[in-house]
Protein backbone atom coordinates (compact mmCIF):
# COMPACT_ATOMS: atom_id res chain seq x y z
CA UNK A 1 0.00 0.00 0.00
CA UNK A 2 1.18 3.50 -0.80
CA UNK A 3 -0.13 7.02 -0.25
CA UNK A 4 1.76 10.24 -1.00
CA UNK A 5 1.37 13.86 -2.03
CA UNK A 6 2.31 15.05 -5.52
CA UNK A 7 2.78 18.45 -7.16
CA UNK A 8 1.23 18.23 -10.64
CA UNK A 9 1.21 21.81 -11.91
CA UNK A 10 2.17 25.12 -10.38
CA UNK A 11 -0.01 25.61 -7.33
CA UNK A 12 -2.00 22.40 -7.92
CA UNK A 13 -1.51 19.27 -5.84
CA UNK A 14 -2.87 15.74 -5.72
CA UNK A 15 -2.83 12.59 -3.58
CA UNK A 16 -1.65 9.27 -5.02
CA UNK A 17 -3.07 6.05 -3.52
CA UNK A 18 -2.19 2.52 -4.61
CA UNK A 19 -2.11 -1.17 -3.76
CA UNK A 20 -0.49 -4.02 -5.73
CA UNK A 21 -3.12 -4.07 -8.49
CA UNK A 22 -4.78 -0.66 -8.58
CA UNK A 23 -4.12 3.05 -8.09
CA UNK A 24 -6.00 6.34 -7.88
CA UNK A 25 -4.97 9.99 -8.13
CA UNK A 26 -7.19 12.70 -6.61
CA UNK A 27 -6.50 16.39 -7.24
CA UNK A 28 -7.18 19.07 -4.62
CA UNK A 29 -8.56 21.44 -7.27
CA UNK A 30 -12.22 20.48 -7.54
CA UNK A 31 -11.54 17.14 -5.79
CA UNK A 32 -11.40 15.54 -9.24
CA UNK A 33 -10.38 11.90 -9.57
CA UNK A 34 -7.79 12.18 -12.36
CA UNK A 35 -6.66 8.57 -12.55
CA UNK A 36 -8.22 5.20 -11.83
CA UNK A 37 -5.59 2.75 -13.00
CA UNK A 38 -5.41 -1.00 -13.47
CA UNK A 39 -3.20 -3.34 -15.51
CA UNK A 40 -4.20 -5.17 -18.66
CA UNK A 41 -3.53 -8.90 -18.96
CA UNK A 42 -0.47 -8.04 -21.07
CA UNK A 43 0.91 -5.76 -18.33
CA UNK A 44 0.12 -2.22 -19.48
CA UNK A 45 -1.20 0.29 -16.97
CA UNK A 46 -4.38 1.99 -18.22
CA UNK A 47 -6.31 4.94 -16.81
CA UNK A 48 -10.05 4.33 -17.14
CA UNK A 49 -10.82 8.05 -16.92
CA UNK A 50 -10.65 10.68 -19.66
CA UNK A 51 -8.70 13.92 -19.34
CA UNK A 52 -9.73 16.00 -22.38
CA UNK A 53 -7.18 18.08 -24.24
CA UNK A 54 -8.76 21.35 -23.10
CA UNK A 55 -8.52 20.67 -19.37
CA UNK A 56 -6.84 23.63 -17.66
CA UNK A 57 -3.66 23.40 -15.60
CA UNK A 58 -3.69 26.87 -14.03
CA UNK A 59 -5.14 27.97 -10.72
CA UNK A 60 -8.53 28.66 -12.29
CA UNK A 61 -10.33 29.76 -15.42
CA UNK A 62 -10.77 33.35 -14.23
CA UNK A 63 -7.00 33.87 -13.91
CA UNK A 64 -6.07 31.94 -17.06
CA UNK A 65 -4.78 34.09 -19.91
CA UNK A 66 -6.95 32.02 -22.29
CA UNK A 67 -9.95 32.09 -19.97
CA UNK A 68 -12.44 33.32 -22.58
CA UNK A 69 -11.92 30.14 -24.60
CA UNK A 70 -13.80 28.13 -21.96
CA UNK A 71 -16.97 30.06 -22.84
CA UNK A 72 -17.35 31.46 -19.31
CA UNK A 73 -17.73 27.95 -17.90
CA UNK A 74 -15.48 27.31 -14.92
CA UNK A 75 -16.68 23.71 -14.76
CA UNK A 76 -15.20 22.89 -18.19
CA UNK A 77 -11.80 24.10 -16.95
CA UNK A 78 -11.90 21.09 -14.63
CA UNK A 79 -13.63 18.76 -17.12
CA UNK A 80 -12.88 15.05 -17.23
CA UNK A 81 -12.03 12.43 -14.62
CA UNK A 82 -14.49 11.55 -11.88
CA UNK A 83 -16.17 14.13 -9.65
CA UNK A 84 -19.05 15.09 -7.37
CA UNK A 85 -21.19 18.12 -8.24
CA UNK A 86 -23.02 19.99 -5.47
CA UNK A 87 -25.19 22.04 -4.94
CA UNK A 88 -25.90 22.22 -8.70
CA UNK A 89 -24.04 21.73 -11.95
CA UNK A 90 -24.26 25.35 -13.10
CA UNK A 91 -20.86 27.04 -13.27
CA UNK A 92 -22.48 30.36 -12.33
CA UNK A 93 -22.32 29.32 -8.66
CA UNK A 94 -19.63 28.11 -6.32
CA UNK A 95 -19.84 24.33 -6.43
CA UNK A 96 -17.75 21.36 -5.48
CA UNK A 97 -15.94 20.96 -8.81
CA UNK A 98 -15.09 24.61 -9.49
CA UNK A 99 -13.20 25.52 -6.34
CA UNK A 100 -10.16 24.45 -4.32
CA UNK A 101 -10.48 21.86 -1.58
CA UNK A 102 -8.29 21.51 1.50
CA UNK A 103 -6.69 18.16 2.36
CA UNK A 104 -7.06 17.80 6.12
CA UNK A 105 -5.57 14.41 6.93
CA UNK A 106 -4.35 11.20 5.32
CA UNK A 107 -2.92 7.97 6.62
CA UNK A 108 -3.27 4.22 7.07
CA UNK A 109 -6.44 2.43 8.15
CA UNK A 110 -5.53 0.06 10.99
CA UNK A 111 -8.03 -2.80 10.74
CA UNK A 112 -7.50 -3.73 7.07
CA UNK A 113 -4.24 -1.95 6.28
CA UNK A 114 -5.84 0.40 3.76
CA UNK A 115 -4.88 4.02 3.00
CA UNK A 116 -7.19 7.02 3.19
CA UNK A 117 -7.43 10.78 2.65
CA UNK A 118 -9.87 13.29 4.19
CA UNK A 119 -10.59 16.65 2.54
CA UNK A 120 -13.13 19.44 2.92
CA UNK A 121 -14.72 22.40 1.16
CA UNK A 122 -16.62 25.28 2.71
CA UNK A 123 -19.06 27.39 0.70
CA UNK A 124 -18.40 31.13 0.62
CA UNK A 125 -21.55 31.91 -1.35
CA UNK A 126 -23.90 34.31 0.40
CA UNK A 127 -27.22 32.73 1.33
CA UNK A 128 -26.11 29.21 0.43
CA UNK A 129 -23.74 28.11 3.14
CA UNK A 130 -22.71 24.46 3.32
CA UNK A 131 -19.79 22.29 4.30
CA UNK A 132 -18.56 19.28 2.29
CA UNK A 133 -16.32 16.58 3.73
CA UNK A 134 -14.94 13.84 1.46
CA UNK A 135 -13.24 10.62 2.50
CA UNK A 136 -11.45 8.29 0.06
CA UNK A 137 -10.34 4.78 1.04
CA UNK A 138 -8.29 2.16 -0.79
CA UNK A 139 -8.12 -1.36 0.66
CA UNK A 140 -5.51 -4.07 0.02
CA UNK A 141 -6.27 -6.32 -3.01
CA UNK A 142 -9.45 -4.39 -3.86
CA UNK A 143 -9.47 -2.71 -7.31
CA UNK A 144 -11.94 -0.14 -5.96
CA UNK A 145 -11.72 3.41 -4.65
CA UNK A 146 -14.37 3.86 -1.94
CA UNK A 147 -15.61 7.43 -1.48
CA UNK A 148 -17.94 9.11 1.02
CA UNK A 149 -19.24 12.67 0.68
CA UNK A 150 -20.81 14.22 3.77
CA UNK A 151 -22.91 17.34 3.19
CA UNK A 152 -23.77 19.64 6.12
CA UNK A 153 -26.06 22.66 6.06
CA UNK A 154 -24.05 25.21 8.04
CA UNK A 155 -26.48 28.06 7.33
CA UNK A 156 -29.59 29.26 9.05
CA UNK A 157 -32.07 28.36 6.31
CA UNK A 158 -33.07 25.22 4.44
CA UNK A 159 -30.44 24.10 1.92
CA UNK A 160 -31.73 22.69 -1.37
CA UNK A 161 -29.65 21.38 -4.22
CA UNK A 162 -28.82 18.45 -6.45
CA UNK A 163 -25.98 15.98 -6.04
CA UNK A 164 -24.32 13.93 -8.76
CA UNK A 165 -21.24 11.82 -9.43
CA UNK A 166 -19.85 11.51 -12.95
CA UNK A 167 -17.00 9.52 -14.46
CA UNK A 168 -15.82 10.51 -17.96
CA UNK A 169 -14.39 7.47 -19.79
CA UNK A 170 -12.44 7.45 -23.03
CA UNK A 171 -9.77 5.61 -25.04
CA UNK A 172 -8.10 3.16 -24.57
CA UNK A 173 -10.84 1.76 -22.31
CA UNK A 174 -13.54 3.09 -24.62
CA UNK A 175 -13.49 1.83 -28.21
CA UNK A 176 -15.86 0.46 -30.83
CA UNK A 177 -17.40 -2.74 -29.50
CA UNK A 178 -17.28 -1.74 -25.83
CA UNK A 179 -20.44 -2.52 -23.86
CA UNK A 180 -22.37 -0.21 -21.51
CA UNK A 181 -24.73 -1.69 -18.92
CA UNK A 182 -26.62 -0.79 -15.75
CA UNK A 183 -29.32 -2.13 -13.46
CA UNK A 184 -31.44 0.99 -14.05
CA UNK A 185 -34.82 0.69 -15.76
CA UNK A 186 -37.23 3.04 -17.56
CA UNK A 187 -34.74 5.11 -19.53
CA UNK A 188 -35.42 8.49 -21.12
CA UNK A 189 -33.23 10.38 -23.61
CA UNK A 190 -33.09 14.18 -23.42
CA UNK A 191 -32.81 16.82 -26.11
CA UNK A 192 -29.70 18.97 -26.40
CA UNK A 193 -29.70 21.99 -24.12
CA UNK A 194 -29.37 25.50 -25.50
CA UNK A 195 -25.67 25.54 -24.51
CA UNK A 196 -24.93 22.41 -26.53
CA UNK A 197 -24.38 22.11 -30.27
CA UNK A 198 -24.80 18.66 -31.79
CA UNK A 199 -27.15 16.02 -33.11
CA UNK A 200 -29.25 13.52 -31.16
CA UNK A 201 -29.19 9.86 -32.15
CA UNK A 202 -31.97 8.72 -29.83
CA UNK A 203 -35.50 10.12 -29.71
CA UNK A 204 -35.84 12.61 -26.82
CA UNK A 205 -38.74 12.29 -24.40
CA UNK A 206 -39.61 8.65 -25.09
CA UNK A 207 -39.53 6.20 -22.17
CA UNK A 208 -37.98 2.79 -22.89
CA UNK A 209 -37.11 -0.06 -20.53
CA UNK A 210 -34.05 -1.63 -22.17
CA UNK A 211 -30.81 0.00 -23.38
CA UNK A 212 -30.71 -2.60 -26.16
CA UNK A 213 -33.90 -1.18 -27.68
CA UNK A 214 -33.53 2.60 -27.58
CA UNK A 215 -35.76 4.48 -30.07
CA UNK A 216 -33.86 6.31 -32.83
CA UNK A 217 -34.64 9.79 -34.13
CA UNK A 218 -34.71 8.45 -37.69
CA UNK A 219 -37.04 5.58 -36.71
CA UNK A 220 -36.51 2.06 -35.44
CA UNK A 221 -34.37 1.03 -32.47
CA UNK A 222 -30.68 0.57 -31.70
CA UNK A 223 -28.60 -0.87 -28.87
CA UNK A 224 -27.55 2.13 -26.74
CA UNK A 225 -25.32 -0.22 -24.73
CA UNK A 226 -23.10 -1.02 -27.73
CA UNK A 227 -20.41 1.54 -28.56
CA UNK A 228 -20.58 2.05 -32.34
CA UNK A 229 -18.03 3.59 -34.69
CA UNK A 230 -18.16 7.41 -34.49
CA UNK A 231 -21.70 8.50 -35.36
CA UNK A 232 -21.33 12.28 -34.98
CA UNK A 233 -24.06 12.23 -32.31
CA UNK A 234 -24.42 13.20 -28.67
CA UNK A 235 -27.05 11.69 -26.34
CA UNK A 236 -27.83 12.09 -22.67
CA UNK A 237 -30.03 9.46 -21.00
CA UNK A 238 -31.34 8.99 -17.47
CA UNK A 239 -32.45 5.61 -16.08
CA UNK A 240 -34.47 5.02 -12.91
CA UNK A 241 -32.91 2.54 -10.46
CA UNK A 242 -35.37 0.12 -8.92
CA UNK A 243 -36.15 0.90 -5.28
CA UNK A 244 -35.87 -2.84 -4.59
CA UNK A 245 -32.24 -2.98 -5.71
CA UNK A 246 -29.76 -2.99 -2.78
CA UNK A 247 -27.13 -1.41 -5.06
CA UNK A 248 -27.29 0.88 -8.08
CA UNK A 249 -24.57 0.35 -10.66
CA UNK A 250 -23.27 1.17 -14.14
CA UNK A 251 -20.44 -0.44 -16.12
CA UNK A 252 -18.31 -0.16 -19.23
CA UNK A 253 -16.84 -3.42 -20.54
CA UNK A 254 -14.04 -3.52 -23.14
CA UNK A 255 -14.06 -7.06 -24.63
CA UNK A 256 -10.88 -6.64 -26.71
CA UNK A 257 -8.69 -5.57 -23.80
CA UNK A 258 -10.76 -7.55 -21.24
CA UNK A 259 -11.16 -4.53 -19.00
CA UNK A 260 -14.19 -3.60 -16.89
CA UNK A 261 -15.02 -0.30 -15.22
CA UNK A 262 -17.75 -0.60 -12.58
CA UNK A 263 -19.29 2.10 -10.38
CA UNK A 264 -21.80 1.39 -7.62
CA UNK A 265 -23.72 3.06 -4.79
CA UNK A 266 -25.98 1.74 -1.97
CA UNK A 267 -29.75 1.92 -2.48
CA UNK A 268 -31.20 0.74 0.84
CA UNK A 269 -32.67 3.75 2.69
CA UNK A 270 -30.93 4.59 5.96
CA UNK A 271 -30.96 7.53 8.34
CA UNK A 272 -28.73 10.38 7.10
CA UNK A 273 -27.84 8.42 3.94
CA UNK A 274 -28.42 10.05 0.56
CA UNK A 275 -29.56 7.49 -2.01
CA UNK A 276 -29.15 8.28 -5.71
CA UNK A 277 -32.40 7.54 -7.58
CA UNK A 278 -30.94 7.59 -11.11
CA UNK A 279 -28.14 6.47 -13.40
CA UNK A 280 -27.23 8.71 -16.32
CA UNK A 281 -25.22 8.07 -19.48
CA UNK A 282 -23.78 10.68 -21.86
CA UNK A 283 -22.66 9.20 -25.18
CA UNK A 284 -20.48 11.68 -27.07
CA UNK A 285 -19.45 9.91 -30.26
CA UNK A 286 -17.76 12.95 -31.83
CA UNK A 287 -21.11 14.71 -31.57
CA UNK A 288 -20.36 17.91 -29.59
CA UNK A 289 -19.62 20.81 -31.93
CA UNK A 290 -19.58 23.59 -29.32
CA UNK A 291 -16.27 24.91 -27.96
CA UNK A 292 -14.21 23.59 -26.28
CA UNK A 293 -15.43 20.15 -27.39
CA UNK A 294 -14.55 21.51 -30.84
CA UNK A 295 -11.82 24.11 -31.37
CA UNK A 296 -14.51 26.67 -32.19
CA UNK A 297 -18.32 26.70 -32.13
CA UNK A 298 -19.55 24.65 -35.06
CA UNK A 299 -16.10 23.16 -35.66
CA UNK A 300 -14.92 19.57 -35.94
CA UNK A 301 -15.63 17.55 -32.74
CA UNK A 302 -12.45 16.53 -30.91
CA UNK A 303 -13.80 14.34 -28.09
CA UNK A 304 -15.16 10.79 -28.11
CA UNK A 305 -16.24 9.75 -24.63
CA UNK A 306 -18.88 8.05 -22.52
CA UNK A 307 -19.75 9.59 -19.16
CA UNK A 308 -21.47 7.43 -16.55
CA UNK A 309 -23.05 8.92 -13.46
CA UNK A 310 -25.52 8.90 -10.61
CA UNK A 311 -27.82 11.88 -10.13
CA UNK A 312 -30.99 13.23 -8.51
CA UNK A 313 -32.83 13.91 -11.78
CA UNK A 314 -32.75 16.12 -14.88
CA UNK A 315 -30.79 19.38 -14.80
CA UNK A 316 -32.26 21.82 -12.34
CA UNK A 317 -33.76 19.14 -10.08
CA UNK A 318 -33.11 20.09 -6.45
CA UNK A 319 -34.50 17.21 -4.41
CA UNK A 320 -31.77 17.11 -1.79
CA UNK A 321 -33.02 19.13 1.16
CA UNK A 322 -31.21 19.76 4.45
CA UNK A 323 -32.40 21.75 7.44
CA UNK A 324 -29.94 23.99 9.35
CA UNK A 325 -27.33 21.82 11.04
CA UNK A 326 -28.48 18.64 9.27
CA UNK A 327 -26.03 16.33 7.46
CA UNK A 328 -26.30 13.48 4.98
CA UNK A 329 -23.73 11.17 3.40
CA UNK A 330 -23.47 9.62 -0.08
CA UNK A 331 -21.27 6.62 -0.93
CA UNK A 332 -19.68 5.81 -4.30
CA UNK A 333 -17.42 2.92 -5.32
CA UNK A 334 -15.31 3.17 -8.49
CA UNK A 335 -13.77 -0.13 -9.60
CA UNK A 336 -11.55 -1.06 -12.56
CA UNK A 337 -10.26 -4.56 -13.29
CA UNK A 338 -8.88 -6.81 -16.00
CA UNK A 339 -10.47 -10.27 -16.30
CA UNK A 340 -9.10 -13.49 -17.79
CA UNK A 341 -12.36 -14.82 -19.21
CA UNK A 342 -13.09 -14.04 -22.89
CA UNK A 343 -16.76 -15.04 -22.58
CA UNK A 344 -17.39 -12.17 -20.17
CA UNK A 345 -16.27 -9.98 -23.05
CA UNK A 346 -19.51 -10.95 -24.81
CA UNK A 347 -21.35 -9.18 -22.01
CA UNK A 348 -22.45 -10.34 -18.57
CA UNK A 349 -26.06 -11.25 -17.78
CA UNK A 350 -25.96 -10.37 -14.09
CA UNK A 351 -23.92 -8.65 -11.40
CA UNK A 352 -24.29 -10.45 -8.07
CA UNK A 353 -23.12 -8.91 -4.80
CA UNK A 354 -21.47 -11.37 -2.41
CA UNK A 355 -19.23 -11.23 0.64
CA UNK A 356 -16.19 -11.73 -1.63
CA UNK A 357 -17.21 -8.95 -4.01
CA UNK A 358 -19.14 -8.45 -7.24
CA UNK A 359 -19.54 -11.53 -9.44
CA UNK A 360 -20.22 -10.89 -13.12
CA UNK A 361 -21.96 -13.90 -14.71
CA UNK A 362 -22.66 -15.06 -18.24
CA UNK A 363 -24.28 -18.54 -18.17
CA UNK A 364 -21.52 -20.71 -16.61
CA UNK A 365 -18.77 -18.12 -17.04
CA UNK A 366 -17.94 -15.56 -14.38
CA UNK A 367 -15.45 -12.94 -13.22
CA UNK A 368 -14.93 -11.52 -9.71
CA UNK A 369 -14.20 -7.98 -8.60
CA UNK A 370 -13.18 -8.04 -4.92
CA UNK A 371 -15.27 -5.30 -3.34
CA UNK A 372 -16.89 -4.19 -0.09
CA UNK A 373 -20.23 -3.28 -1.64
CA UNK A 374 -21.75 -2.41 1.75
CA UNK A 375 -18.95 0.15 2.33
CA UNK A 376 -18.44 -1.35 5.80
CA UNK A 377 -14.77 -0.36 6.14
CA UNK A 378 -15.42 3.15 4.83
CA UNK A 379 -18.39 3.68 7.16
CA UNK A 380 -16.30 2.54 10.15
CA UNK A 381 -13.42 4.83 9.24
CA UNK A 382 -15.73 7.80 8.65
CA UNK A 383 -17.29 7.33 12.07
CA UNK A 384 -13.89 6.98 13.73
CA UNK A 385 -12.50 10.11 12.10
CA UNK A 386 -15.64 12.06 13.01
CA UNK A 387 -15.30 11.04 16.66
CA UNK A 388 -11.57 11.80 16.82
CA UNK A 389 -11.21 15.24 15.26
CA UNK A 390 -7.90 16.94 15.87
Amino acid sequence: MDIRRLSLWEGRYATYMSNDIFSALVEDQGEVLLELTSRTLSGARINALALPYFRGTGSGVLSDENGEWWQNSAALYQAGGGYFTFPFSSSEHINSVSTYWTLRRYGTEEEHGGVWRLSEMKSREEGNRFHLQKLDLLLPRHPVLYTALRITNSGEEELRGSLSWHSMLSSPLLETGSLISSNARYWTAYALSRRESGVNRFMPGVVFDDLKHAPLVRGGNADAGFVPPPTGTYDYMIGKISEKSPVGWAALNNPKCQLLYFMFTPKNPEENLFVFPNVDIAENYLGRMDAPWALFDGGTPEIRAVTLGFNTGPKGTKNLSLQPGQSCTAFIGNGFISYDNPRIGLGFYSAEFTEEGVVFKRTKSWALMPADYRFTALRTLLKKLSENKD
